[in-house]
């Protein structure tokens, strides 16, 4: 006789709202990006592209995004990327968030 055990769990559910985690500027040290999945043991980056000088950094039911935004970001730029939640399972889910890199008022010219 075989006994099989059969596991039966939600897919991981995302908290964090899709769309923008913040606008920061070349140089801006960030240690505050938590986004977070109920379920989750992983999180990983599918597609687009994070700051130059972040980082996904992930654990169980959160990630971190962290670093230091590179001081050689120029112009005004939105990045775009999906993060994909996985659980225990295999089970996925996918959303995509936005970091805006605004250079401002730090490169411009200033006229009297």
């Amino acid at each position: 006789q075989t006994n099989a055990v059969l596991t039966v769990s939600d897919a991981p559910a995302w908290q964090t709202a899709a769309g923008s985690l913040g606008e920061f500027g070349p140089g801006d040290t960030i240690s505050t990006i938590t986004i977070t999945a109920t379920n989750a043991t992983s999180f990983t980056k599918t597609s687009g592209t994070l700051p130059t000088g972040l980082s996904l950094n992930t654990g169980s039911g959160s990630a971190t995004i962290t670093g230091t935004v590179s001081s050689g970001i120029s112009s005004d730029t939105l990045f775009s990327f999906t993060i994909r939640a996985t659980d225990a399972e295999g089970q996925t889910a996918d959303r995509a968030f936005t970091i805006n890199v605004s250079v401002g008022a730090n490169n411009s010219g200033q006229f009297n």
